[in-house]
């Protein structure tokens, strides 16, 4: 007698249950995140932020993100929005970081919470308006909607008493040199940022996440992320970042979104994907610049410029 396999038993659980249905909504809304549609791959990386969370002091992270993900994807239901994308974890995964970002950004408060509900309702509609305004040039909305969710309440706390930032931290070791050494741990920070961790473990937890749906495109993110550090480390980039991974993780998402959305992986679309490695980091050092008067931090926004960027390019390049 022939068995199922895991995969095809919890499809077909799926199938018959709606709350494992639910579940695996909730599950592949993490994995998106990273563009893997997999609930597996889902499981590990909320493990990983629930680890994260702990790790750093602040374990109403992951409970954070937990709580964005599951109103998202209620309210995407409710209001029956595309089924298909719905299923995939399309309307889970901006909540997802924005209950990340929130909670990592303002200081804990009944507000911050009934706050983080909020911002994730409102990045559903707006994942769903982006879709249909970008779907005309075949291009995926990625995270500009957790992106412009997060700084949109971000720049509203000065206006709001009742909601406070999380004053920065200026404790943090001055790094005055870099060796070989540091090059992988520092390059699996930046898979941990991310998701707005600093933890080489948390990173390799991402990686092991990567890795059950796909080996090519975790070989690209780490690739990704030296890069970003070699490039930052020419040109002169501050070590402190450098060593925290906030030069790398914008790198690694763009890396990972090229490779997904490339037909045919060669050597022509290697130099491309380098080339808009070096140009993200090039594109977040220039952001920093342009937002620091405004005391917000630059989130996946280069990611998300050089990615469809590079996007449209390759639809032009493909129509040769």
């Amino acid at each position: 007698m022939k068995t199922m396999s895991v995969a095809a038993q919890w499809h077909q659980l799926c199938n018959h249950n709606h709350c494992v249905r639910f579940t695996d909504v909730i599950l592949r809304s993490y994995g998106q995140v990273m563009l893997q549609n997999n609930a597996l791959s889902g499981l590990i990386f909320l493990l990983g932020v629930l680890m994260g969370g702990c790790l750093t002091g602040k374990p109403i992270i992951g409970v954070a993100s937990l709580v964005a993900v599951i109103s998202a994807n209620i309210m995407a239901y409710v209001y029956q929005l595309n089924e298909k994308a719905w299923q995939q974890g399309i309307y889970g995964f901006n909540a997802c970081l924005t209950g990340i970002a929130l909670a990592t950004f303002c200081e804990n408060s009944p507000y911050l919470w009934c706050t983080i509900v909020l911002a994730s309702i409102l990045s559903v509609f707006i994942t769903k308006a982006l879709s249909t305004i970008l779907q005309q040039w075949y291009l995926p909305c990625l995270t500009m909607p957790f992106i412009l969710i997060t700084w949109v309440f971000l720049l509203a706390i000065p206006s709001f008493s009742a909601l406070a930032r999380v004053q920065a931290d200026t404790t943090a070791a001055h790094i005055t040199s870099f060796t070989l050494l540091h090059l992988l741990p520092n390059s699996i920070l930046g898979i941990a940022e991310v998701f707005l961790f600093n933890s080489t473990l948390v990173g390799i937890t991402f990686l092991i996440a990567l890795a059950v749906n796909s080996l090519r495109i975790t070989l690209y993110a780490i690739i990704g992320s030296i890069l970003a550090i070699g490039i930052a480390l020419l040109y002169g980039g501050q070590l402190e970042l450098i060593t925290l991974g906030l030069y790398s993780f914008n790198a690694v998402l763009t890396a990972i979104t090229l490779i997904t959305f490339s037909n045919s992986p060669d050597s022509k679309t290697n130099l491309y994907i380098l080339l808009a490695i070096i140009l993200t980091v090039f594109t977040q050092s220039a952001l920093t610049t342009l937002l620091k008067p405004y005391s917000l931090p630059v989130l996946t926004m280069p990611f998300v410029l050089v990615s469809w960027l590079w996007l449209l390019i390759n639809q032009t390049l493909n129509q040769r």
